[in-house]
Formats: C-alpha cells, sequence, structure tokens
C-alpha cells in the first residue's frame, strides 16, 4: 500500500463527508475495513489495480486523514482485516455448528464446508490471512496472532469428534491440522488456473478429506 498523506485534497467528495456523530467511530472502523476487503478481492481479479490508503479513503468516502485516526499505518490495517476476516471466518463457522444436526462429524463438515465457501468468497482478505507473515505486521508483538481464534476451532471440532470415538485423543491436534491444511492447500490449487474447471470439485473433495481423515483416525474397530 501507498502511505503517502500529501497531495489529499480536502475537497474532494470523501473530505466533505459530515463528520460521524460521537460514538459512531467503530461504525467508520468497519466501513474502513470493509472497503479495504473489497478491494483486496478487486485485486485478486485485477492484478495491476494498485490499493492505497487513498483508494481505500475513496471507497469509503472519507479524506484520507481520516483512515489515520483509526489506523496509525498500513501495517496496523492490514493487520485488522487480517483479524476481522478470521473474526468473521469463525463467527460461520460456529453458526454452522450451532444449527447443524447430528452428530459431531457432521458439524465438523460443515464447517470444514463454510471454511471452502469463505475463501472462495472473500479471496482477497483470505490472501492477506493465509499469504503474508502477519506478525511482521506487529513489530511490537504486542498482539496474539488473529489465526490461533481459528485453530482452535479447529481443535474445538475435532475434540467434540473424539467424544464420539471418530479420533483417537492422542491424535487430535494432528487430526485439526491435517484437515485444515488439505483445505488451504486444494484451495491454493484451485485459486489458480489449475483445477477451476469443475466448480464442485472442491466441495466433494472437502467431503472426501474429512471422511478419509476420520477414518484414518477412528477409534473404532481394529487400526
Amino acid at each position: 500500500m501507498n502511505t503517502s498523506r500529501t497531495g489529499d485534497d480536502e475537497s474532494s467528495p470523501e473530505a466533505r463527508r459530515s463528520r460521524s456523530p460521537r460514538g459512531q467511530g467503530e461504525r467508520l472502523r468497519a466501513e474502513i475495513l470493509g472497503a479495504v476487503a473489497r478491494l483486496l478481492d478487486e485485486q485478486v481479479r485485477h492484478p495491476d489495480l494498485s490499493l492505497s490508503l487513498r483508494e481505500v479513503a475513496r471507497e469509503t468516502g472519507i479524506a484520507t486523514q481520516s483512515v489515520y485516526l483509526h489506523f496509525a499505518s498500513k501495517e496496523s490495517l492490514a493487520w485488522a482485516v487480517a483479524a476481522d476476516g478470521y473474526d468473521r471466518l469463525v463467527a460461520a463457522m460456529r453458526e454452522a455448528e450451532r444449527t447443524t444436526a447430528g452428530s459431531a462429524a457432521d458439524r465438523l463438515r460443515v464447517q470444514a464446508h463454510v471454511f471452502w465457501r469463505f475463501a472462495k468468497d472473500n479471496r482477497g482478505v483470505f490472501r492477506l490471512m493465509f499469504g503474508h507473515d502477519l506478525t511482521r505486521l506487529d513489530p511490537d508483538d504486542a498482539q496474539k496472532h488473529p489465526g490461533g481464534l481459528l485453530w482452535h476451532q479447529w481443535i474445538d471440532a475435532v475434540r467434540a469428534c473424539e467424544a464420539e470415538g471418530h479420533v483417537r485423543p492422542e491424535e487430535a491436534e494432528q487430526v485439526a491440522l491435517h484437515l485444515w491444511s488439505g483445505l488451504l492447500g486444494r484451495f491454493a490449487l484451485w485459486s489458480t488456473t489449475f483445477g477451476r474447471d469443475d466448480a464442485a470439485d472442491p466441495a466433494a473433495f472437502t467431503d472426501y478429506l474429512v471422511d478419509r481423515t476420520l477414518a484414518g483416525s477412528t477409534t473404532k474397530g481394529p487400526r
């Protein structure tokens, strides 16, 4: 991102946007994060598209300087966008888990499909979440990596399968890592020109991955 603050046209429409009422700062912050997410998705489709804080401000309808009132640097903005992505992904997985009847394996499966759909529908943000070393965006190491939230969601889902005999207790973390890695790798292949002809294939792969992973770690029957 180009973070230059010089040359802003304060007479522009975004500069003339009325001040947010007291207490609306969080709403503006959310609008900024949403603007970045949209621009990142657009950048996936058009790699030559520049993404600067000026462009973020224009997309949000505010002056560039206003972005700095919420985010001190491009690094802090990128961190916030990635963290928001993890929050939204985990919230969607939890909602799917909550509303799915059936076994723990069924709930794990639906969460895996949610992971895939989120990746497909939010490619720009997803690339930021997993395609960059976010720890480099936090030089003071003051915050925990936002990916920890997702890791614990996978662990909890697998532990629930463990209670039903689908997973050996000593293998729960490996099963969670296997699922996450498999889904992430399959998406990486899909998001390139390789393997994108069959839109249904990733969904079928998700089912296959969940089935084979649980079958390989089941406590039921001979090993």
